[in-house]
């Protein structure tokens, strides 16, 4: 009896998925967004008894959300390789996204150069406003402290995770990040700004890639 209405639905959302992201994307991970389609809609329906479900059909729920996040996971991860080949040349960070995958997410330096370029280190300065005040943190980091130094030189084309972003936390601010490279021998500064939620929340057509300016004669 509910067969088809329940049916349509799931198709629907596979196609309003699809249509956010990109195009090979969505041809050649059309299952899987059809799984993600109808695991979300099972969520979906447990989600609606919340407070009336029995407490030992939660691992049920557990289950379903962390399938659901596995799948997102790998939409998120080819949105983001596909659309680094429509990148112009420069320098890049990039956090990949889609909805409700997984709250911990990396943060990669992209190279679309033609020369290879060596990562030192890295600093964050955060903020977002609330009701009575500003809200800040700093963090920091560097290739020997965070034990990828022997990775540290990115070939043209190539890419190096040099952090992690969590969606349910830095989502909540907006992001500069610093990155000290050395390129030809000479060490320089470059800057970014992320807005909230990787970027995707304000800035949704950057698909998650945010330029990096040479600050270092600021």
């Amino acid at each position: 009896m509910y067969h088809r209405p329940i049916h349509d639905e799931v198709m629907s959302r596979a196609s309003r998925l699809a249509s956010d992201c990109h195009p090979l994307v969505a041809e050649r991970h059309a299952e899987a967004l059809a799984r993600y389609a109808r695991v979300t809609s099972a969520c979906d329906a447990l989600e609606s008894f919340l407070g009336a479900r029995p407490r030992m059909d939660d691992d049920v729920f557990a289950l379903l959300s962390q399938r659901r996040a596995q799948i997102a996971d790998l939409i998120a991860g080819a949105n983001l390789d596909a659309y680094e080949q429509e990148l112009p040349s420069g320098l890049y960070l990039a956090i990949p996204f889609f909805p409700r995958c997984s709250d911990k997410q990396p943060v990669w330096l992209v190279n679309r150069t033609a020369k290879p370029i060596t990562y030192i280190s890295r600093s964050v300065y955060a903020y977002a406003s609330t009701d009575d005040a500003v809200d800040e943190y700093q963090a920091a980091g560097s290739a020997f402290k965070d034990g990828i130094a022997v990775s540290a030189v990115i070939a043209p084309g190539d890419r190096l995770q040099i952090d992690e972003y969590s969606m349910s936390f830095d989502g909540d601010f907006v992001n500069n990040r610093r990155i000290v490279l050395n390129i030809d021998g000479e060490r320089r500064e470059w800057f970014a700004s992320i807005s909230k939620l990787g970027g995707y929340l304000w800035d949704e057509e950057l698909h998650g890639f945010h330029a990096l300016k040479d600050v270092t004669d600021d």
